[in-house]
């Protein structure tokens, strides 16, 4: 996925699945300088993701 993407997800109102290195997770905030993102699991342990590795799940 890329940032623009993620900005997208974050700004719908829908629920879209995504996931991070096989895992469920939560996008939160995009930083598009450096091209990660802040997501968090289930669990809400938090971490920064290259938005490259993340992948939107259908629905």
């Amino acid at each position: 996925m890329d940032v623009q993407r993620a900005r997208e997800i974050i700004e719908s109102p829908e629920i879209i699945p995504v996931v991070y290195r096989g895992k469920p997770v939560h996008l939160d905030e995009v930083y598009e300088s450096t091209g990660y993102v802040k997501v968090h699991y289930e669990d809400g342990t938090e971490v920064n993701a290259p938005a490259a590795e993340l992948v939107e799940r259908p629905s």
